[in-house]
């Protein structure tokens, strides 16, 4: 099957990964790394790309950039090979060092750009190396908090940002870190989860940008258009994670209390079929996951699945609440 072309228009953003073949390592030592990032800067100075956040891991690499010229597929090309060459012969290796072709997922939205930002910024905080965001030296967060900012990378953004957050703030430690994190860490949990399963599943149709910003009840309509056109077994981009669903599923049955609907001859619990059904169309899981993951048969959960597809264009109670449930979910870790 022919790969999906990359979205690459000029001036877009995007979110950019890419992994060592098999865990291996990318950058065994400082020296690796700056290679890494000397490679990257000529890139900005010839201005394919503009690097406005990054973090350099031992076996993976995230950025956020800005591709003004629509070149961003030929920087990061040239980026990884000279990097790949330079490793194999420093290291005495040879063969692939990178996974394959580099992932990226086009950043639409202030929303998500500033989520991307936490997302890079808490990476290394995640991988329990640092305890604090800005501790880890290879990463941008470093720069912007300790307010040595290397001229490569670029914080125009960064500061219109604070200041439009911060009420005129200039830039500074304690300013960037009001923007960019302001979440508690259960916010960090679900967005560290979104997005770890939106950069490692297959490009496809991704709605996230504007369902964050959408309406409950426009929430509702796009999930019983989705309902109507699914066949039941493909899933999509993830536009939040299991974390965050369930606790948003959670807050519902506090308020609202438990509820039963009928589906023809069956009466279920209406918690137990829009668990099932969101966790397989909002956060992508396939039936085959879904039944390690709830220690059920791949029957039940396929049933369930499909009662919540049918229910969503049968019964008005039912996607009204499902509706208000996933609106309450979507976004969650990236809305501030």
């Amino acid at each position: 099957m022919a790969r999906r072309s990359r979205e690459d228009e000029p001036g877009s953003w995007h979110h950019v990964i890419n992994r060592g073949l098999a865990k291996r390592a990318l950058f065994e030592t400082p020296a690796d790394a700056r290679f890494f990032l000397a490679r990257l800067v000529r890139q900005v100075r010839i201005g394919r790309v503009e690097v406005h956040a990054y973090c350099l891991m031992t076996t993976h690499f995230h950025l956020l950039l800005r591709s003004p010229t629509g070149e961003l597929s030929e920087a990061m090309r040239r980026v990884q090979n000279e990097h790949s060459r330079r490793f194999n012969r420093r290291h005495g290796r040879d063969g692939t060092l990178v996974r394959g072709r580099f992932f990226s997922r086009p950043v639409k939205t202030l929303e998500y750009r500033r989520a991307v930002v936490r997302y890079i910024d808490v990476n290394p905080v995640r991988a329990r190396v640092t305890r604090h965001v800005g501790e880890y030296p290879l990463c941008s967060a470093a720069h912007f908090l300790r307010g040595r900012l290397p001229r490569w990378l670029s914080c125009e953004w960064v500061c219109w940002e604070v200041q439009r957050t911060e009420l005129g703030k200039p830039l500074s430690p304690a300013a960037y870190l009001s923007t960019f994190h302001p979440s508690r860490d259960h916010a960090v949990e679900e967005l560290g989860e979104l997005l770890d399963a939106r950069m490692s599943c297959e490009a496809g149709d991704d709605e996230l940008h504007d369902l964050v910003t959408a309406a409950p009840h426009h929430v509702q309509a796009w999930m019983q258009r989705k309902a109507k056109l699914a066949d039941g077994t493909r899933v999509g981009v993830p536009v939040c994670g299991p974390l965050a669903l369930r606790r948003a599923l959670a807050a519902d049955l506090e308020v609202a209390g438990p509820w039963l609907v009928e589906d023809g001859e069956a009466t279920w619990r209406g918690a137990d079929v829009a668990l099932l059904g969101m966790l397989h169309d909002l956060c992508g899981s396939t039936w085959r996951a879904l039944t390690h993951s709830e220690g059920i048969t791949v029957a039940k959960s396929r049933r369930l699945g499909n009662a919540h597809r049918r229910l969503l264009q049968t019964n008005a109670q039912y996607a009204a609440r499902a509706g208000r449930i996933a609106h309450a979910a979507l976004g969650r870790g990236i809305r501030r």
